[in-house]
């Protein structure tokens, strides 16, 4: 399978995910940094090599930080999906930052 970021759905993600890990970001923690760097990175180069990099970021991630990125994910797609506004085609950071801390995990 061919990771790139070279149509619309797929850079959508990933810059929901990249908001995601922004909202659950608690500073200190390295691999939660580390994903964040790398989810960066792929949305700027969007080379094969840097999406692979952000996958496997995010699978050494805690379990609990995982959960909560995903929630997020979730909410922040549906609000993307309702809205229906412009992507950013620039990568980095989005442009509305949430409140860092952390979340409580979501519970089933």
């Amino acid at each position: 399978m061919r990771l790139t970021l070279d149509d619309e759905a797929t850079l959508c993600s990933v810059e929901i995910l990249a908001e995601a890990v922004e909202m659950a970001f608690v500073p200190g923690i390295l691999e939660l940094r580390t994903l964040r760097d790398a989810l960066n990175e792929a949305l700027r180069t969007r080379s094969p090599a840097a999406v692979r990099l952000a996958y496997s970021a995010f699978s050494r991630v805690d379990r609990d930080f995982r959960d909560t990125i995903a929630h997020h994910a979730l909410q922040l797609a549906a609000l993307r999906r309702h809205s229906a506004g412009p992507m950013r085609i620039g990568g980095g950071t989005p442009p509305h930052r949430a409140g860092r801390g952390i979340d409580e995990p979501r519970r089933a």
